[in-house]
């Protein structure tokens, strides 16, 4: 009788176990569908910084949502004084970036989605 519990309440804990993995694994962001972040095509530029494997952007769309440090290829950010509070229409495509965890070169990259082409709007 007591073997019968003990292995009763050990199946019942390996089930409640294996339930939660299985569980755990469904609702994780890699077994979810991803959402797409939404990104301005029209917007205000409020900022320009060059960041490690970027160049980042501050936007305002035109309903007035602001959008922090939309990644960016570092040639936009060059051109900091023509985009600077000007209107423009933006053009994003996938760029491999350096995917390195200091300064030094490793070897690795990852793709991100990047603003590729900044234009005037007048």
């Amino acid at each position: 009788m007591k073997s019968t519990f003990i292995l009763s309440t050990v199946a019942t804990a390996t089930t409640l176990a294996i339930a939660s993995t299985i569980g755990f694994l469904i609702n994780t962001p890699s077994g979810q569908a991803q959402q797409q972040m939404t990104r301005p095509t029209v917007a205000t530029v409020k900022s320009m910084i060059n960041g490690d494997i970027s160049c980042y952007v501050d936007l305002r769309d035109p309903k007035g949502k602001y959008y922090q440090q939309v990644p960016a290829r570092f040639e936009i950010c060059g051109k900091e004084k023509t985009f600077l509070n000007k209107k423009v229409r933006l053009t994003y495509g996938k760029v491999r970036v350096i995917d390195c965890q200091s300064a030094e070169p490793c070897g690795k990259t990852r793709l991100e989605t990047l603003i590729t082409r900044m234009a005037i709007i007048r």
